[in-house]
């Protein structure tokens, strides 16, 4: 008996300290899945924790293993279930499932493509993919269209979208009337909105959304779509969320680990981004709620998945609509950065009226996103 004492007490204390290596973990796993129900106002941090999630959750799946091998089975059985939660989270009953049977009835790709390079590279290989992956309609962010105006007397576009609307099948479809957002130029946009010439499907109506009050640069887009395909309505939503903005802190020489001077501005920023992003989202979404018809809605959020406006966007209406590349992409689908993607922030989000067929992210070297191509089909309850 006296010799089972101290090795149950080291035994003990070896529990204790591995509870405590692992607490962060469990901290950064729990605040992740809690995010997305959480207003980014007051709860901004958890936004940011969330964004780790999928990789805090592998950590966590490493400690189980050790908590296994100590037949600590109390704690097993609550580590399983934390990465069963983690698990449903991450669209595992759609990823067992198979994508819907048949070909690709509407082929929908969504791009990010900043006019950051030299001009004519970059217009040759945005056509070089959308010739090759021939999408039906083409949603773009970051690529700016100012139209003509009263004010304005010249149209201006960045070269992504004078190469598509020039050297390929493709029609620009923008409505008269584009943003006037203070902060930005008369009647212009940066969500411009293809279809491809020839394709079964007809923009009946169109409309920018104007989004916040402030004089602000930054603020979120999004450009409503009124489509006609295979003699059905449906609505498209092109979105561009507000971005963390520049330089990254990743970037900065100057942020050091420990001198929090360095990087507590960084934190500032990020609160008011969530906030605003927030808010605009939440616009956006009201805007959803609103329609009668069938919605997608796709776009760079510059959110992930387990963050509260991606999911405000995802259920606006009360609509469960579908995540394409859960449902029918191969791997992650991470989006950003696109040399070495480690968050998925570009996304098609699909009314049940409509099946995912096929859904696949390409790696790109021309843009610092992956681009989102998604093939759908009305479904039977539609028909």
């Amino acid at each position: 008996m006296t010799d089972d004492a101290p090795s149950k007490r080291r035994s003990s204390v070896g529990r204790v300290l591995l509870w405590l290596v692992e607490a962060p973990v469990l901290g950064a796993v729990l605040v992740g899945l809690m995010a997305a129900y959480l207003r980014p106002g007051p709860y901004w941090w958890a936004q940011l924790v969330a964004i780790g999630l999928p990789y805090a959750s592998w950590a966590l799946a490493v400690f189980a293993v050790l908590w296994l091998l100590g037949r600590r089975w109390r704690a097993v059985a609550f580590h399983a279930v934390l990465l069963l939660i983690v698990g449903i989270r991450a669209g595992g009953p759609a990823r067992l499932g198979e994508p819907a049977d048949g070909p690709d009835g509407l082929v929908l790709t969504t791009f990010n493509v900043p006019e950051a390079g030299q001009r004519e590279a970059l217009g040759d290989s945005v056509v070089a993919y959308v010739g090759a992956t021939e999408p039906d309609v083409l949603l773009m962010q970051d690529a700016r269209v100012v139209a003509r105006s009263e004010r304005r007397r010249r149209a201006g576009e960045v070269v992504q979208v004078e190469a598509v609307r020039t050297r390929l099948p493709y029609a620009l479809r923008l409505p008269a009337r584009l943003a006037s957002h203070p902060g930005w130029l008369v009647n212009s946009t940066d969500v411009p909105f293809f279809v491809r010439i020839g394709s079964d499907v007809e923009v009946v109506e169109q409309e920018v959304l104007i989004l916040g009050v402030e004089r602000d640069p930054d603020v979120s887009l999004a450009l409503r779509s009124h489509l006609r395909w295979e003699d059905r309505d449906v609505v498209v939503y092109n979105v561009h969320l507000r971005s963390f903005g520049s330089p990254k802190p990743w970037q900065d020489e100057n942020v050091r680990l420990f001198r929090p001077s360095t990087w507590v501005p960084y934190l500032r920023q990020y609160r008011t981004v969530y906030a605003k992003r927030g808010e605009e989202a939440a616009q956006i979404a009201d805007r959803i709620a609103e329609e009668t018809l069938p919605v997608i809605v796709a776009g760079d959020f510059n959110s992930t998945a387990d963050n509260w406006s991606t999911r405000r966007l995802r259920t606006a209406g009360g609509v469960d609509r579908t995540d394409a590349v859960r449902a029918a992409g191969d791997g992650w689908g991470r989006t950003y950065h696109a040399q070495h993607p480690f968050v998925r922030i570009d996304f098609v989000f699909v009314d049940p009226a409509l099946e995912v067929t096929s859904a696949q992210t390409t790696p790109v070297g021309f843009s610092d996103h992956r681009p989102v191509r998604v093939g759908l089909r009305w479904g039977a309850e539609a028909e």
